[in-house]
């Protein structure tokens, strides 16, 4: 296994569904790779501060703003396209 591949997978990973096979190969890395086992603890702590916000509604009118935001954004990307 390789860095890149380590990335791709890491969500499977630290949710326990990974096939056995990849797990294993996926820790034989992490046990000679510092930067991939870097890169696990921060996306699991970053995951864990993430979960730890609250969850709060946002209003109608935010809502509204964000989504023709996105929605202009997504217009302009395929155009330029």
């Amino acid at each position: 296994m390789i860095c890149r591949m380590v990335t791709t997978v890491i969500i499977d990973y630290l949710s326990g569904t990974l096939d056995p096979v990849t797990t294993a190969a996926w820790k034989a890395h992490l046990h000679h790779c510092r930067d991939c086992t870097a890169f696990l603890e921060t996306y699991r702590k970053t995951v864990e501060a993430i979960r730890s916000l609250p969850c709060k509604e946002i209003s109608g009118q935010a809502r509204n703003r964000i989504q023709r935001f996105l929605e202009r954004r997504i217009k302009h990307s395929s155009l330029a396209s």
